[in-house]
């Protein structure tokens, strides 16, 4: 593989052409349609980087687990009957069958279905459903025990995962994007939740392209231009010309980035809406004076204020928005990628606020509202046009600066694609250097 050949004003690799000096970040389009560099950077890259599993909620008590899918393995997270929490490879480990077959439950124990083999909760094994034909020792040093994901930590009530054993701790991989999860966990003094239920939808796109789009303020008034005339008809009580929108683009080191909004569109954590009623604002006052008491004034009206939309390098989604929304993206192939969606809210949020919160993501964040399906037809639209290969090259330029240290820097404009170039700079990087089989 071809290495970068740098000069003072311009790069360009197997993927990237970078032009400085006239402004141009340019992503080859192999990287979003060649079934092969999928596969090598499933395996350079999604099996070796820190990766949403769950939040700390949906296993509050000992014996609850949830089953999860990341990238191409199928995990079981839950809490044993000693509070621990475990990740572990959801195959038995004498013939292979998964064990878990619900999506979510309570058990002390799992059973394979298929010869009875019996684990802990904690993982161990304990029966063979015989009574013969083992040796003494066959488990000895718990050999056959189930397999724990190499690597699980946690950020802000999110656990992530990592298959790779050697791989950097949580805390050093998320860089800045670390006390944006910690700023999430603060909404609520009580402790966040995820609210019941989940949306599953496949996209016929890369799966780079849903996190380009997620943290694009371009695109915002052609593609979701119903949104906008709804804005526009008051029904929310603010017409968008006085609406006084200021954002920023954020880059925060190892390909993480977000853009941040300040738009009066209404949060159910603080920020109330004529349209929502005399009961909502009395509420939402209450919970601004309780974040200004817990945080202060300065932090609670961030916190109330600003919709923040960040992509976790390379496939982990939150929106900060009408809900806290975590998306989990799995790629199915080059072409294909399944989205789960969960709705996060705090576990004090009463059900005038709670009513609100789920509102505000099905009008707009679910597979139904105002934005995803626009979006999904654009990603889609996109992947059409990229089988066309004589055209090889996808534009990233928006707000370039020849001065841009892109993998952590800050962009007064919202709008512009600072985050984006953060993402591809990361995965360029990572793709380009030599290959480690360790």
């Amino acid at each position: 593989m071809a290495a970068i050949v740098q000069t003072p004003l311009s790069s360009r690799s197997r993927y990237l052409w970078v032009d400085r000096e006239r402004g141009r970040f340019l992503v080859h389009r192999s990287a979003y349609t060649s079934p092969e560099i999928f596969e090598e950077e499933r395996r350079r890259i999604l099996h070796r980087s820190w990766i949403v599993l769950a939040h700390e909620s949906e296993v509050p008590n000992k014996g609850d687990f949830v089953v999860r899918q990341v990238v191409d393995r199928e995990l079981i997270f839950n809490r044993d009957v000693d509070g621990k929490v475990n990740a572990f490879f959801n195959s038995c480990r004498h013939r292979g069958a998964a064990i878990c077959r619900e999506p979510r439950g309570n058990r002390t124990r799992f059973v394979c279905p298929y010869h009875g083999w019996a684990y802990k909760s904690s993982g161990e094994l304990f029966n063979q459903h015989s009574t013969f034909g083992y040796g003494e020792r066959f488990n000895e040093g718990g050999f056959y025990d189930l397999t724990r994901v190499a690597r699980l930590d946690k950020r802000g009530g999110f656990y992530f995962v990592n298959f790779d054993p050697n791989a950097i701790s949580l805390d050093d991989y998320l860089q800045d994007a670390g006390p944006m999860l910690d700023a999430i966990a603060d909404q609520s003094g009580v402790g966040m939740e995820v609210v019941r239920g989940c949306h599953e939808y496949e996209i016929k796109a890369n799966y780079k392209l849903i996190c380009e789009n997620s943290y694009d303020g371009y695109h915002l008034d052609i593609t979701h231009s119903s949104f906008v005339d709804y804005m526009r008809t008051m029904v929310r009580g603010i017409p968008v010309s006085e609406m006084n929108i200021r954002g920023v683009a954020k880059s925060l080191g190892n390909g993480h980035a977000c853009f941040e909004l300040e738009i009066p569109t209404g949060r159910p954590v603080a920020q109330w809406l004529p349209v929502w009623g005399e009961e909502a604002r009395l509420e939402i006052e209450a919970k601004k004076k309780e974040l200004e008491s817990r945080l202060g004034k300065a932090k609670a009206d961030r916190i109330s204020v600003t919709n923040r939309n960040m992509v976790i390098f390379p496939n982990s989604i939150i929106n900060d928005q009408q809900t806290v929304l975590l998306r989990t993206v799995t790629p199915t192939a080059h072409n294909r990628m399944i989205i789960r969606a969960w709705s996060i809210g705090p576990k004090d949020e009463g059900p005038v606020l709670r009513r609100i919160r789920n509102e505000g993501a099905l009008s707009f964040l679910g597979p139904g509202g105002f934005a995803t399906p626009d979006d999904v037809e654009m990603l889609e639209l996109c992947q059409r046009g990229f089988e066309n290969a004589e055209v090889e090259w996808n534009d990233i330029s928006k707000g370039f600066r020849p001065e841009e240290n892109t993998l952590r820097d800050y962009d007064e404009h919202y709008d512009n694609e600072l985050q984006m170039r953060a993402y591809w700079f990361r995965w360029n990087e990572i793709m380009s250097a030599p290959e480690s089989r360790g």
